[in-house]
Order: C-alpha cells, then sequence, then structure tokens
C-alpha cells in the first residue's frame, strides 16, 4: 500500500456536507486529502491516534476583512486559533486594490476608515494595483491562511475618481468596468459594497447595476453591505435583491442584522423575501456573527457629506464650531442614513474597541468616558475623533438576541467573523478570536437547531459551496489538506467583551495544506 506523509486513524470524520459522521482514516499528501473510510487505511510516515476527536474542514470565514491585516502573526492567530484555514475578504467595499499609483495614499487612507492598523504593503501602488498583484505579494508572505476576495467598490471608485460625491462620468465609470473585469479574471470573487460608507454611499443604483452587468459576464458574485440595516432594513435588503435579479447574479447577503430595538424583529421579513428570491431561482448565501454587537469605524453615524473631502474634511468640520452643532443636531434624530450611535441607544451603547493615536477612551463606553474628563457625550465623541485623525473603532450594541438565532437558523446561512484587528494591545471585539466556537455552542447546545454535522456544513462546506472554492470546504479526497482535529464536547470560546483575545478550547491540531499550524493550548508550530 502506499504510504502518506499525515495519517490521522480512528478519528470521526464530518466532511462538511452536513452528512452524519462516520469513523475512518484521514491521510494528507503533497498537501491534499485522502479520505478512508472503517478500519483500513495505508502506511504513514506519521500516524495520529484520533480516538475520542473529530476531524473537519478547516473553516471558512464567509465574510472577513482579514485581507487587511495579512502581515502579522496576532491577525493570523485570531483566525487560525478557532479553527478558520479560508476567508473571504474585500467586504463591505473595501478591498485592498486597486491603487491609483499617482497617489497611493488615497487607497491607504481609505483602508484605514475600517481597520484603524492596516498593514499595508511597503511598495504599495506596485502591490495593489490590482487582484493579480495583491494576490502575488499575499501569497509572498507565507499565511497559511487562504484569502480569497471581492473588489471593494469603495476602493474601485476612488482608484476611479477619489471621494468626489457625484455621478461617474462615462469615462470613469467605464474604467471602473474595466478595471473590476481585470480583477474578476485575475482571481476576484465579484463586487463588493458598503453603502454606509463614502464613498460608497455616493454612487446610485444605476452605477452598482453598471458594475454588476460584468459581475455577470464574469460569473462572480454581489457581496453588499446594504444602505441601512436598522429603519429602512427591509427596504435595502430588497434593494439588493431587486438589483441582483436585474444583473443575474448571486447575491452574498453581507451580515444580516437589524439595529436598534425599534427594528427588532424586521430580519424575519428580511428571510422571507430572500425565501421567495431563491424559489424565483435567485443564487443567495447569507452570513451572520453569533453576537449582538457589531464593530466598525467610529465615525460611521458622522452625516455622509462630510466625507467628500475624505478624513481630513471630516476632522476639519468636527473643529467648526457652526459645523459641530449641525452634526450634533443631525445625529441626535432618526435619519436618512445609517447612524450606528442611534442605533445603539446613545453614546451609552457605544464602546471605544481601538484608536490610532490617542488611547485614553479605549475600552469605556462613551458615556463613561465623557463622564471621566468632564464633558458631554457628544463632545467627547468629536474630541476622540479628532485626536486620531477620524479614525477608530466602535463597538456597538444594538441587535436582538432572537433575531441573530433566527438568522443563523436559515439553511443558507454561513458563520463569519466580519472581524476587524488591531494590535495585539488592544483589545478587539470577540469575534475576532471567538466566532466560530461560539456560533457552534449557540446552534448545537443552547438553541439546538442544528446537528453538529450541520453546524459544521454552516462553517465551512456551505460558503466553499455558494462561492465556489474550490478544493475548499470538505473532507473529500483531492480536496486541499486544510483540516482540523478537535475535541467537540469542548469546543467552546472564551472571547468576552472584556477580553476580546480569548482563545477557542477544544482544538488539538489546525492543518494547513496539509502542516499544523497551530496545537491548541501549546501554540504555533
Amino acid at each position: 500500500m502506499e504510504t502518506m506523509e499525515i495519517l490521522i486513524r480512528n478519528v470521526q470524520i464530518m466532511d462538511g456536507s452536513g452528512t452524519p459522521a462516520f469513523l475512518g482514516s484521514v491521510g494528507m499528501e503533497h498537501g491534499k486529502l485522502r479520505i478512508f473510510r472503517g478500519v483500513e487505511a495505508p502506511a504513514a510516515a506519521q500516524v495520529v491516534d484520533g480516538t475520542g476527536l473529530t476531524a473537519v474542514p478547516g473553516l471558512i470565514d464567509a465574510h472577513s476583512h482579514g485581507d487587511l491585516t495579512l502581515k502579522t502573526p496576532y491577525a493570523t492567530a485570531s483566525k487560525i486559533t478557532q479553527g478558520i484555514t479560508t476567508q473571504v475578504a474585500g467586504q463591505c467595499g473595501v478591498s485592498m486594490f486597486p491603487c491609483d499609483p499617482r497617489d497611493p495614499s488615497l487607497l491607504s487612507r481609505f483602508v484605514s476608515g475600517i481597520a484603524p492598523h492596516p498593514e499595508m504593503p511597503e511598495n504599495l501602488a506596485a502591490s495593489c494595483e490590482s487582484a493579480g498583484t495583491f494576490f502575488d505579494w499575499a501569497a509572498s508572505l507565507g499565511n497559511p491562511i487562504t484569502t480569497r476576495c471581492f473588489v471593494g467598490h469603495g476602493s474601485l471608485r476612488i482608484w476611479a475618481m477619489g471621494y468626489a460625491n457625484r455621478k461617474p462620468d462615462a469615462v470613469e465609470l467605464r474604467r471602473m468596468q474595466d478595471m473590476l473585469r481585470r480583477c474578476m479574471r485575475e482571481g476576484a470573487l465579484g463586487l463588493s459594497t458598503g453603502q454606509v460608507y463614502a464613498p460608497c454611499c455616493y454612487a446610485d443604483n444605476e452605477e452598482i447595476l453598471s458594475l454588476l452587468r460584468v459581475v455577470h459576464e464574469e460569473g462572480g458574485f454581489y457581496a453588499t453591505h446594504p444602505r441601512n440595516e436598522a429603519d429602512f432594513v427591509i427596504e435595502a435588503r430588497a434593494e439588493s435583491i431587486r438589483l441582483c435579479r436585474e444583473a443575474r447574479v448571486p447575491l452574498c447577503v453581507s451580515h444580516l442584522k437589524a439595529a436598534g430595538r425599534g427594528n427588532w424583529g424586521k430580519p424575519h421579513r428580511v428571510l422571507e423575501m430572500i425565501d421567495e428570491a431563491v424559489q424565483d431561482g435567485l443564487e443567495v448565501l447569507i452570513d451572520c456573527y453569533p453576537y449582538m454587537a457589531g464593530n466598525t469605524s467610529l465615525n460611521v453615524s458622522i452625516p455622509p457629506r462630510y466625507f467628500q473631502n475624505g478624513l481630513k474634511g471630516l476632522v476639519e468640520a468636527l473643529q467648526s464650531p457652526a459645523e459641530r452643532e449641525i452634526i450634533r443636531e443631525e445625529m441626535s434624530r432618526p435619519s436618512n442614513y445609517d447612524n450606528y450611535i442611534y442605533n445603539s441607544g446613545g453614546f451609552s451603547g457605544t464602546y471605544v474597541s481601538s484608536c490610532p493615536v490617542f488611547h485614553d477612551a479605549e475600552g469605556m463606553f462613551i458615556t463613561d468616558y465623557a463622564k471621566k474628563i468632564g464633558k458631554d457625550p457628544f463632545d467627547a465623541y468629536c474630541d476622540i475623533l479628532i485626536k486620531n485623525g477620524g479614525l477608530g473603532l466602535g463597538i456597538y450594541f444594538h441587535m436582538s438576541g432572537d433575531d441573530v438565532a433566527e438568522i443563523l437558523r436559515h439553511p443558507l446561512c454561513a458563520v463569519s467573523t466580519d472581524g476587524l484587528i488591531g494590535l495585539p494591545t488592544e483589545n478587539p471585539h470577540p469575534r475576532s478570536f471567538g466566532t466560530m466556537a461560539r456560533a457552534y455552542r449557540l446552534m448545537v447546545h443552547e438553541q439546538g437547531f442544528c446537528t453538529p454535522e450541520q453546524a459544521i456544513r454552516r462553517m465551512s462546506g456551505l460558503a466553499a459551496e455558494k462561492l465556489r472554492l474550490e478544493g475548499k470546504g470538505f473532507l473529500r479526497d483531492g480536496y486541499d489538506a486544510d483540516m482540523l482535529l478537535l475535541d467537540l464536547d469542548a469546543f467552546a470560546d472564551t472571547a468576552t467583551y472584556e477580553n476580546g483575545n480569548g482563545r477557542c478550547t477544544g482544538i488539538q491540531t489546525v492543518y494547513c495544506a496539509g502542516k499544523p499550524v497551530y496545537r491548541g493550548e501549546k501554540g504555533r508550530v
């Protein structure tokens, strides 16, 4: 018989399909898998006894911003230590490409609005010219995680026309279409939008539809953070469905939620609309993270018009007493844009996660920080943004646990972190380290709407199947040897809002391309 490099014997195998587990052996040779049912298996250079353990596919983060932090061991650890071996990135309209060589700082400043500490290449213009050059740079880093990317509409728009708050002219639109087509032919999955972020929010549906026609021609997908996830979440999600129907493009529903107590329950109607669209032939993938708090930029609650001149223009507006009062009044009431702070019940529901320069407010709700320094919460918030050049991350407590559970229960819902990671000295949202184990615990043990096999499919095979991630998401002969060996009974999250760096328990070994990259509490190998 043949000799394998690694053979894990007598292990329970969950292959990512959702079908019942079976006893067998998993072999790894030249970075690929061999699956053996029963007790017979070939010899191997290294044999691992899997008795009492379960082998599952390397988990897939269906919605990630990991392309922004590929260089550091800390960012990699946030994924590997919870079993993620593949991440789908370039989400919410933000990707690391394309980059305008005439002014590379435009892209770096834009990316910084989402990730306070983005890990940019030294030669940004050359490495991020397009999807192909970015993937080449990413491969050079030796990161064990496989990263697949969408083309971020915001990055694409800035490349073509900066932060201009207007329709693109014919030349600009054609340039965006041509670059989108090029990036997809170089391996990008499709187009993503973040319609609450400037400059994505300046685009009308005609522009998006023009780009989606390219996505259709190239056989890609549309992932969208819609214009509203609060008062108008139903209307915004209906708009995304309509655009995908018209363009004949599969839809990825990014981090489905309803923000603000008055909107809790609305995901039920959104899920009904999705089911109706699927029955009519639309391909759909939903992603969701198992937490009731979101995490994004601190500046996202500022009215979008203040970003027309980038972060510099935003800071100048906050420094103007007259403009500050206009912003204060607008942020204090319902509006036609997605005001995260308002939807979180105000500054008492807004937690400062990390800041790039001024750190005094980190780890505090804004109301508590304001009390500490003796200022009005709005003025304290403005001061935080000014001192950080308009940047910083906030955690927003604005979702319902019942909604989260209903979304995760849907058979088209894949688990995602939507994680944003900063420096090791900062405290991230617990989803950055704990998502997969928390989702498993919620789906299998607390809510009981998934079998263990079905839960693993939601974290692996489902996203691989829907996004055509070749070689990923399943334990099958010839697939990439990305795999977890774990004690499912002990698989649990320890990350909290107070300690977002807590590692998941129950994972014995994580393999990427047939190589062990993490051994539970023993750490990286």
